[in-house]
């Protein structure tokens, strides 16, 4: 569980310094009962301490949280199943990337691709049914690349997060398509008041070849530039990873190699109380390994992602409520040496938002209006500008789309402790036209702890705009080409409509301040599903299949998951996850959406064996789930063997300003049996040292 702060940032609930839970609390309550008994002034540290413990209790019991209805909420009566990675359990274990760091949500999945790529799939869903954000930013790099790409998880170092908000279950109301399986939303930390920084150095030592050595050095800093006027943020990160070796693994791909280097400089001006500009930009350079010279013969991945951005906010605060404005622009390009090619899309997004104060009409409603305006253009000379024997031309390599939308929620409170949010966005695609989104969601407070959730929500997933495009061919080895086999070449289909689903959920949240545990039901029915053709469009002479993109697919996955935190001891702490899926499937083919496991459990304990020594050991255990293979004629799925991994690390602050961290990654080098597709990061020490200021 993570330790709430009270506004200057001291930990509630105390720790056995000053006015905490300790022994300087009790001499603090002890005087002040006696001099209340004399009827004498209170001392002051008396008072204070009953300020500050009264303070303490009451931010304990709130975690605020922005994602699921785009304001601060209390993560209880936030509309939508939440949960939040701090910057505190990021601190305490190391951590390859975001995924690893939110793989013991419920509801989540992390797996990896058929070429050692990973992905984010939420609710049996898979991964492309995730929207990844930074700072409420959408992330669209991916969009360049089909294979050889690690995912949008490792743009922001893990020194400048503040939290990671994960919201399982639809989000197309606030945030469009996308965002139909959930939302991850990377918080990066807030400009300071006074200068403050760190300097991570982090090495990952695997115990054989399968898994490569990695070596990382990230970095924040944050001040002002002018006292109360104009602060600078910037944060980056430089990291090498090897490759893992191929031939220990039975031929299952394994991930490549990378060099990363990422580098964000924000600028805060904040002219008056009342309005605050953030102009924000960034590079960031994913080049996966081996980078051979260009006249290498080798066909291994010779990849390079590159991604700038760059944005500027407006916060103003004023008598009807809260506004935002963002303006935000990305640039991402692919580059392969091999085929000596560049795919770039360019994406450019104005945003806004409005926050009402509350208004009393019969209830009290906390509403929430806004817009947004985006325009997407992808040059794609490696697919989208190639030959189709379907239609016998040659496209254009370049393709764009124009979506506007509008949107309102309203949390209306009708009683102390029953509240519901009723939302609803529309948007405009010039392609397929208008598509509209509703939500409701019910809140009731059973206790002052335990409260009961319900929602319903609609929510779409566009085509991209290699689907939409009838000149895109593209060559899939296999699961591209669904019933047919492969290999095919994939081709586009200008006459797709969005898929839609149908979700409800229902649950329990209980939080006393110390025991936190979450238990809910998901159902998610999905329409319109975009799949290849039951049959090839064209098979030519020498036997190449040319398979069409169509809407045939009915999907529908359903499970359980929950969450229990325990304060087992004042220096103990035991946190656990679980899901269960009771189902994840097209309802057309009786195949899979996604390789995730039918059960999967992650318990940790933390140990505070000292104020400033620390131990975690985690267990996370996956059940039976299933996996692709092909044969000549399909794809089927086969059942993957259960399997678990175990992990240990310490953390230790030798002073104020440096912090050291090793342990054991998959102790006992676990892996999925040889017949899946896809293998875990082996058995890894690791060592970090972080310096603070």
């Amino acid at each position: 569980m993570e330790v709430m702060t009270d506004p200057r940032g001291h930990a509630a609930g105390g720790n056995g310094k000053g006015y905490g839970q300790g022994g300087s609390w009790r001499k603090a309550a002890a005087a002040l009962l006696a001099c209340t008994a004399l009827h004498l002034p209170a001392p002051a540290y008396a008072q204070q301490a009953q300020e500050d413990e009264a303070a303490a209790e009451e931010t304990t019991l709130e975690q605020i949280v922005v994602t699921a209805g785009g304001y601060e909420q209390d993560i209880r009566h936030a509309p939508a199943s939440i949960s939040v990675v701090g910057s505190e359990t990021l601190e305490r274990k190391t951590i390859v990337d975001i995924s690893e760091a939110i793989r013991t949500v419920p509801g989540v999945n992390v797996g990896f691709g058929s070429d050692g790529t990973r992905g984010i799939s939420m609710r049996g869903l898979g991964s492309g049914y995730t929207l990844i954000l930074i700072d409420g930013k959408r992330v669209n790099a991916g969009a360049t690349t089909l294979r050889h790409y690690n995912g949008d998880f490792d743009w922001v170092p893990l020194d400048a997060i503040e939290r990671i908000e994960v919201v399982r279950g639809p989000m197309s109301t606030l945030y469009g398509s996308d965002a139909l399986g959930g939302v991850v939303n990377i918080i990066t930390k807030k400009g300071s008041d006074r200068w403050t920084g760190s300097l991570t150095s982090e090495f990952l030592f695997p115990s054989n070849d399968l898994t490569g050595d990695k070596r990382r050095l990230s970095g924040y800093v944050s001040g002002p530039l002018f006292e109360d006027t104009l602060s600078l943020t910037a944060y980056g990160n430089i990291s090498k990873k090897d490759s893992g070796n191929g031939a220990l693994s039975d031929g299952v791909s394994v991930p490549d190699g990378s060099n990363d280097v990422d580098i964000t400089a924000r600028l805060t001006f904040t002219p008056s109380d009342a309005h605050t500009f953030d102009l924000e930009a960034g590079y960031n350079r994913e080049r996966y390994r081996p980078w051979l010279d260009p006249a290498s013969t080798s066909t291994d991945s010779q990849t390079e992602i590159e991604r700038a951005t760059a944005s500027l906010r407006h916060t103003g605060e004023w008598d009807f409520g809260t506004t935002t404005t963002t303006g935000h622009l990305e640039r991402a390009t692919n580059t392969s040496r091999l085929t000596d090619t560049e795919i770039s899309v360019r994406t450019y997004t104005l945003d806004t938002k409005v926050v009402f104060n509350p208004i009393d009409y019969f209830w009290t409603h906390n509403l929430i209006a806004g817009g947004e305006i985006r325009h997407e253009e992808m040059d794609d000379p490696a697919n989208l500008g190639r030959y189709n024997s379907v239609t016998g031309t040659a496209g254009s390599p370049v393709a764009d789309a124009f979506t506007g939308a509008l949107f309102f929620e309203d949390e209306i409170r009708f009683t102390d402790v029953f509240r519901m949010t009723a939302g609803l966005r529309y948007d405009y695609h010039e392609n397929f036209g208008s598509h509209f989104s509703p939500r409701t969601y019910f809140i009731y407070d059973l206790t002052d702890a335990l409260s009961f959730k319900a929602g319903w929500a609609q929510a779409f997933k566009a085509p991209n705009l290699r689907q939409l495009n009838p000149n895109w061919v593209t060559t899939s080895r296999g699961r591209g080409c669904g019933a047919v086999g492969g290999p095919c070449e994939m081709v586009g289909n200008p006459n797709l409509q969005p898929e839609t689903s149908d979700s409800f959920e229902v649950g329990l949240y209980y939080d006393d301040g110390a025991w936190q545990g979450s238990l809910g039901y998901f159902y998610n029915d999905i329409k319109d599903k975009i799949t290849s053709a039951r049959v090839a469009t064209l098979i030519l002479p020498d036997g190449r299949k040319f398979v069409q993109q169509i809407n045939v697919d009915r999907a529908r996955s359903q499970g359980f998951e929950g969450g229990l935190t325990v304060p087992v001891h004042a220096d103990w702490t035991w946190s656990s996850s679980f899901t269960y899926l009771l189902e994840s499937k097209n309802l057309e083919t009786g195949m899979p959406l996604s390789a995730d496991p039918e059960y999967s459990i992650h318990t940790e304990v933390t140990w505070q064996a000292r104020e400033a020594l620390s131990f975690t050991a985690s267990l996370d255990w996956y059940g039976k789930q299933v996996d692709y293979v092909q044969n000549p004629e399909t794809l089927v799925a086969q059942n993957v063997s259960p399997y678990s991994v175990v992990n240990l690390s310490t953390k230790y602050d030798i002073n104020d300003n440096f912090a050291f961290k090793a342990g054991v990654n998959n102790v006992f080098d676990s892996q999925p049996n040889s017949e899946s597709n896809y293998t875990e990061n082996g058995r890894t020490y690791f060592v970090s040292l972080t310096g603070k200021f």
